[in-house]
């Protein structure tokens, strides 16, 4: 039994025009829009670049994927060659058994012909295809040792402001652990003078006090935060940027092709 029923009764339904009413889609109506015509729906906003690291190690992955493809259709074409050789001997054995010898060297030629330049043109494609890669391959190569080494420069100027820093605050306390690194060399060396710039001189002086085998110094042209030793051994210079450019000059000719 029908549970809906009408509200107009039956008698009256030709006194009414009744229509059926149909639903509209939401993904049909427009956008919405405040007083002045703006659009209300948020806007999309484009992604942020990703970091250079981040683009080379995709671009290297893409490249060592295209490399997978090619190697796999590469064995794939070798299956499919060594299925049609199979076929071609169940056709000529075929044609041996049905009494077709007429032409039959000659068809099996054509066929093995034909089989042998079709393959040819598939190696050489994808020859050219892993050739092409390979040069991709190398600029990328070319390319991220380029980025290295300018990062590599950039970290060791960071570094140089950084150190820059804690001397300017703190030049007495590198002067003294910088002291006492390069001493180690000397332990066995005779008549040590050890030269600091002035302002350092108070502090290094209460320090090694008890160091009466060296001779501590003031001396205006040592640098605040670097030292000088002298003894029987030779000279050890222990001025920072002198130090800090002969470690920027290593690290980049580690990069030198």
């Amino acid at each position: 039994m029908n549970s809906r029923k009408n509200l107009i009764q039956k008698d009256h339904l030709n006194k009414h025009d009744i229509q059926k009413y149909e639903f509209k889609s939401m993904a049909n109506l427009p956008p919405k829009t405040n007083p002045n015509g703006a659009s209300l729906e948020t806007p999309n906003h484009p992604e942020e670049p990703l970091e250079k690291k981040a683009i080379e190690n995709d671009l290297i992955d893409c490249l060592l994927k295209k490399t997978d493809e090619l190697s796999s259709h590469l064995v794939k074409l070798q299956m499919q060659f060594e299925k049609a050789q199979e076929e071609s001997k169940v056709l000529i054995e075929n044609a041996k058994n049905d009494g077709y010898k007429i032409g039959f060297k000659e068809g099996e030629e054509k066929m093995r012909n034909e089989l042998t330049h079709s393959v040819n043109e598939e190696k050489n494609q994808l020859l050219h295809a892993i050739t092409a890669l390979d040069e991709k391959m190398k600029k990328s190569e070319d390319h991220l040792m380029a980025l290295e080494k300018e990062l590599s420069a950039i970290a060791i100027d960071i570094a140089k402001e950084v150190i820059l820093k804690e001397v300017e605050d703190n030049s007495q306390k590198v002067a003294l652990a910088l002291a006492e690194e390069l001493l180690k060399n000397v332990l066995d060396a005779t008549d040590i003078h050890l030269k600091v710039n002035p302002l350092d001189y108070p502090y290094l002086n209460e320090r090694l006090q008890n160091a009466s085998k060296i001779k501590l110094e003031s001396n205006e042209a040592i640098s605040k935060g670097g030292v000088m030793i002298t003894s029987s051994n030779g000279s050890l210079d222990g001025n920072l940027m002198e130090r800090f450019k002969t470690l920027k000059e290593s690290v980049l000719e580690n990069f030198k092709v």
